[in-house]
């Protein structure tokens, strides 16, 4: 993903960086999972999905306002 989509930052491990709320360094783009924490637990991956889409969801709802 990195080496292919402009302007999203990786750490030095060649994961995704995110903010709080899953949001990467490229405007409307979001990431969880392994992408961010290399590889972990499914459990984990599914969580850091369910912040990314609670995070986008708000985004969306505020651009509606």
């Amino acid at each position: 993903i990195r080496t292919t989509t402009h302007g999203i930052e990786a750490n030095k491990h060649g994961c995704l960086v995110v903010d709080e709320t899953m949001k990467t360094t490229r405007d409307g783009v979001y990431a969880g999972g392994d992408a961010v924490t290399g590889a972990a637990t499914v459990i984990l991956a599914m969580g850091a999905g369910k912040e990314a889409a609670r995070a986008i969801d708000a985004a969306i709802k505020a651009k509606e306002q």
